[in-house]
């Protein structure tokens, strides 16, 4: 029985093998996804105003920071719900398997 375990590949590492090519490719169409609801705010221009730095500009660059933090925070739901879904499925593949084998090995 042991030989048969070595000889079986590791399906974490298949799994991740998969997920890395597909991120890949998901990860252009994230990029596209999110530029359509990103706030349109750079860093640079935030630099840019900082260096004027005059009294006029300062609430100009307040508003921006905010939709720069607002940015980031859309990010992050966007990525943390959609990873999340992933390796919930990702789980649920590897034990649906984990125990398809041992069904077997009886």
């Amino acid at each position: 029985m042991e030989k048969n375990i070595n000889k079986r590949p590791d399906m974490l590492n298949k799994i991740y093998e998969l997920r890395q090519e597909e991120f890949e490719v998901e990860n252009s169409k994230d990029r596209k996804a999110l530029s359509k609801i990103l706030n349109e705010v750079k860093l640079e221009e935030i630099e840019d105003k900082i260096n004027e730095l005059s009294k006029k500009d300062a609430k100009s660059i307040i508003q921006k920071l905010d939709l720069l933090v607002e940015n980031y925070e859309i990010q992050i739901a966007y990525y943390s719900q959609k990873n999340y879904k992933q390796g919930f499925k990702d789980a649920i593949c590897l034990c649906t398997q984990c125990l398809q084998d041992d069904d077997e090995n009886k």
